[in-house]
């Protein structure tokens, strides 16, 4: 039996949203520590990432309601994976346009995943208990994003350790950015659990 349209979303979207929200710790960090940057130049890329995700918002009820919820988490969610390996890709010596593409896709997917878990989290929540559901998802969310960094400061920690390096290095940022994006691989293959039907009533889709 499938879980509810709520609860597979809370589930799903709690997880990647621990993955996601890594990103904005471990982008400024790895542009300064591994790239050289200085703080100026490693915001600014940072501002790339946020303006995918600004972009997005326009585009994102009407893509909603094109292709559906459950398409919609699957195809983005593994779009949000790739675009997180590809960071842990990035080296120091890779064109600047490249880097940004891959920034600005990257802002694009976070805000198409987190406006559709946000979204579909309320589906089949009666008007009744509306405010409840409320309250937790805003907890879930504060809480998903304390996780994502800590999440992140730890696997950089760990690398760092197990290569008994002096500092964190670029190598250490990279097995940071696999395993949020395993995470967020992870997340994509819960949402397969969603009905394709989930989220028809806020969608409005045709």
């Amino acid at each position: 039996m499938r879980p509810s349209t709520s609860a597979a979303t809370a589930t799903a979207g709690f997880v990647s949203r621990v993955a996601i929200n890594a990103s904005p710790f471990l982008l400024p960090l790895m542009f300064q520590i591994g790239f050289g940057m200085n703080a100026f130049q490693a915001g600014s890329m940072l501002l790339v990432y946020m303006g995918g995700n600004l972009v997005m918002k326009s585009a994102t009820t009407a893509v909603l309601r094109r292709f559906g919820f459950r398409r919609v988490l699957t195809v983005n969610g593994a779009i949000c994976a790739a675009t997180l390996f590809g960071c842990g890709l990035l080296s120091p010596g890779d064109p600047l346009p490249w880097v940004c593409v891959l920034l600005f896709a990257a802002g694009m997917a976070r805000s198409m995943n987190f406006t559709a878990v946000n979204t579909l989290a309320f589906a089949d929540v009666p008007d009744e208990s509306r405010a409840g559901a409320s309250t937790l998802g805003t907890m879930l969310q504060q809480v998903s994003l304390a996780l994502g960094v800590a999440l992140g400061a730890m696997v950089l920690g760990a690398s760092q350790a197990l290569r008994g390096a002096p500092a964190v290095q670029l190598a250490d940022f990279r097995h940071a950015w696999y395993v949020v994006g395993l995470l967020m691989a992870i997340a994509t293959l819960m949402t397969l659990r969603l009905d394709r039907q989930a989220g028809m009533s806020v969608s409005h889709r045709r």
